[in-house]
């Protein structure tokens, strides 16, 4: 029972180290007709019901732009509370800042699974025979009747579009795919990088 019990802990833990904070883009696109295109001061807004969490996220974005030459400024900074959803107080803010292009961010979706680890035998067969009559019934006994496990996954789903303030279209766009994030600036900073390299990628960020 030490056994099995030991190997369905170590399953698990192998399948949260492999699976923990997982991020890829799921898509992105691009207008192609905005070939010269530079980008120069953006407002980061992030678009989430916890401030502290939106906070650390509009920071570590902007902080990776500056890094790359872009002059950045986080939402919170202008409106410390969320922007309120109407044409007026979004351009009173894009006013303020002066930003001539507005990268925003939300949660497009969140799936939340269990899953079923069966109990795990690592006695091989033989061994169970050099136990005697009386040693061999109380092993394979608690080999079947072990209990199995369950272990949670979250999927979230992030969207994060990017607007020419001039013209008000939408430049940029792009979806991320994480598997058990961590809402840390560790974990904001592996997304944003996913962000940044399609938008050199595109040519928007230019060196």
């Amino acid at each position: 029972m030490r056994y099995n019990s030991l190997f369905t802990c170590l399953l698990i833990c192998s399948i949260c180290l492999t699976s923990c904070s997982a991020s890829r883009l799921l898509s992105s696109w691009t207008d192609e007709s905005l070939e010269q295109y530079r980008l120069e001061k953006v407002l980061v807004v992030g678009v989430a019901q916890d401030e502290t969490k939106r906070r650390i996220y509009e920071d570590t974005f902007v902080s990776s732009l500056t890094e790359l030459d872009v002059q950045a400024v986080p939402s919170y900074t202008v409106c410390k509370q969320a922007i309120e959803p109407n044409t007026e107080d979004l351009k009173e803010v894009v006013e303020k800042t002066e930003a001539g292009a507005v990268l925003i961010t939300h949660l497009v979706g969140r799936n939340e699974k269990d899953y079923y680890h069966p109990p795990q035998r690592i006695n091989s067969i033989d061994s169970h025979f050099s136990y005697g009559l009386y040693g061999y019934y109380p092993a394979i006994y608690r080999s079947v009747y072990t209990p199995g496990s369950y272990s949670g996954s979250t999927k979230v789903i992030l969207e994060t579009n990017l607007y020419d303030v001039q013209t008000e279209k939408l430049i940029w766009s792009a979806r991320s795919e994480s598997i058990d994030p961590v809402m840390t600036r560790k974990y904001y900073q592996k997304l944003i990088d996913l962000f940044l390299d399609d938008l050199e990628k595109q040519k928007i960020i230019r060196p």
